[in-house]
Formats: structure tokens, sequence, C-alpha cells
């Protein structure tokens, strides 16, 4: 692929892109909003608080069909209900809680990056290496939003 090496191409995730911003800035770009990406799902804690609640839900539900003596068939299809209903209460006990931890320690705003377009693999292998990032956008045609 001879866009390899233009200045305003690069690979992101195996693919080819090309920005009207150089390609070092537009590396740069994404790298930090990924970095902040990776720091927001850090801080919300969404897969264990959902982890938490279901398998609280399913002892919960466990304990309840066993003290009330029901057969071991109810716990076919109780078990999945108290697994959806623990995952839901601990998404909202997540939601609530970190809306106060978001008032005292807020992030900031996520990073915006200028937009890229995917480079076709056909357009990539005839186009010239020297070409200019708006030649190459108006070679893939309009772009969808």
């Amino acid at each position: 692929m001879s866009l390899h090496n233009n200045p305003y191409c690069f690979t992101f995730e195996g693919k080819l892109w090309v920005s009207e911003l150089p390609r070092d800035e537009m590396l740069r770009q994404i790298t930090e909003q990924r970095a902040w990406d990776a720091a927001n799902a850090a801080h919300e804690r969404w897969g264990l608080a959902i982890s938490m609640g279901a398998v609280i839900g399913v002892v919960v539900t466990f304990a309840v069909v066993s003290s009330v003596g029901s057969p071991p068939l109810a716990n076919l299809f109780l078990l999945p209900i108290g697994f959806g209903v623990g995952a839901v209460l601990g998404a909202s006990a997540n939601k609530r809680i970190r809306q106060n931890t978001l008032q005292n320690s807020p992030l900031p705003e996520r990073p915006i990056i200028e937009r890229m377009t995917r480079v076709p693999r056909s357009l990539a292998a005839r186009a010239p290496e020297q070409s200019s990032a708006r030649e190459i956008l108006d070679w893939i045609g309009p772009r969808k939003s």
C-alpha cells in the first residue's frame, strides 16, 4: 500500500485512516482520547457494580427459595430473575454513588479529535504516495457522519 508513507495517513487498529491533520498530531489526539476513555471507564466501575449486584441477587433468591421449601425446579426459573434484578439494582446503586463521586472529583472534558476517514484498500493500493489529504478525501467520496 503506497499511502502508508503519506504524512496524512496512519494505521490505527489495523486499518488505514486519513485526516487533514498530520499523522503525528492525529495519533497524539487519538492517544489522549483513548487514555481519557480508559480513565473514565476505571472511574465508573460499571462491570464491578453489575457483577456484585447479580451475585447478591442470585444468593438472596437462592436463600429465599430454599427457606420457603420450594422444589429445586423453582431455582431454574427464579435464579435468572434474581440475577437480573440484582444486576439492575447494582447498576442503579453505582449510578447514585457515581453522581456523588463526580460532584467531588470531576474528570476533565473528553478530548475531541479531528475527523478521520477510513481509506479503502483499493484506493490505498493505487493512490500516489505524495497525495494531499484533501485529494484522498475527495477520492473516497462523501463522508458519512
